[in-house]
């Protein structure tokens, strides 16, 4: 990640921890700011470092969750609107889908461990509001209250996340499905929508309930759903065409012959033709993604020796030859 590059990106290295560098960017201060203005100083200030830590534990969930499906990543950024794990699933569909599901899950399991010291019905639903926190009583049951504010933040953050609303975790799982049944383009542009209609629902809700924080929050995905579907819109051309010849018509569309002359595909044939060249595109996506990812792989044995490799980067070399040899033969 070049950071150098836009000032929303500006940020500070705070250590690697498990073979990944941690950064956090400046701008979370703001959020701290904004805590402590809410909620006053000591509690914002609790707020704030649950959330940071929270925030950690669930990009690093991401980070596992990648190396354990074939696909790597080695670097986390912390900004006011959440995390970032930079990371880079293997081209399947497991990889790409649970490498996004890990973070969700981390607050589910955090969740789930508290469960049994908020022992009684009234602490555990105190604990489960979605628009309030937890009343903070340091003095009386300091532990108690701590769990049950750990408790809340994870349980929001936890929901949150599985919005399917882009660029939440839910909304990119939401994508990965729906590539299943669609091209990458319908895909995500029917992703895009869904996430605008439903910032409009919380915004509205917001609204109804008088409550700034929805408002707030359905503006900001509302904004960033915006923007990622107007991007997705320019770039369309670009996922059309093969360096530079546009293929959306099929392989006609190479022959310099006049259209009267030219025969037209029928319904069945174009379909083919379309279905033919989505495998190679993705068959294509998939030998580039493996070149890179077999090169940075030797470029680390080369400078750290065959021991630095883990066991799935190691199985990943294993399979990416095997490959190889086998297009060899044929």
């Amino acid at each position: 990640m070049d950071i150098r590059q836009n000032p929303l990106w500006l940020s500070i290295p705070i250590g690697t921890y498990f073979r990944t560098e941690v950064r956090v960017s400046v701008w979370f201060l703001m959020l701290g700011v904004i805590f402590c203005a809410n909620l006053g100083l000591q509690l914002g200030c609790i707020v704030t470092g649950i959330v940071f830590a929270s925030i950690v534990l669930h990009e690093f969930g991401h980070i596992w969750a990648v190396r354990k499906t074939g696909g790597y990543g080695h670097e986390i950024l912390i900004w006011p609107l959440g995390g970032l794990a930079f990371v880079n699933p293997a081209p399947t569909f497991f990889s790409e889908f649970w490498t996004v599901a890990a973070g969700p899950i981390v607050h589910f399991l955090i969740c789930l461990l508290l469960v049994p010291f908020l022992f009684n019905e009234h602490l555990l639903l105190e604990s489960s509001t979605l628009l309030t926190l937890p009343p903070l009583d340091l003095h009386g049951h300091p532990m108690q209250s701590l769990m049950q504010l750990v408790y809340s933040i994870n349980l929001h953050l936890m929901l949150l996340n599985l919005l399917p609303i882009h660029p939440l975790d839910g909304g990119q799982m939401t994508y990965h499905v729906a590539k299943l049944k669609w091209d990458r383009h319908t895909a995500k542009m029917g992703t895009l929508w869904t996430g605008m209609i439903l910032s409009l629902v919380l915004m509205v809700t917001g609204v109804i309930l008088k409550s700034t924080d929805l408002v707030f929050l359905g503006s900001i995905l509302m904004l960033l759903s915006t923007y990622e579907h107007l991007t997705a819109q320019v770039n369309r051309p670009l996922e059309d065409s093969f360096m530079g010849y546009d293929f959306s018509q099929g392989y006609t569309s190479l022959e310099h012959r006049d259209d009267r002359e030219a025969r037209q595909p029928g319904f069945l044939e174009r379909w083919r033709i379309e279905r033919a060249l989505k495998k190679q595109e993705k068959e294509l996506q998939q030998k580039i993604e493996t070149e890179q990812r077999v090169d940075e792989l030797l470029d680390k044995v080369h400078q750290h020796g065959m021991s630095s490799l883990t066991d799935s980067e190691r199985r990943f070399l294993q399979r990416a030859s095997g490959r190889y040899r086998s297009h060899g033969k044929e």
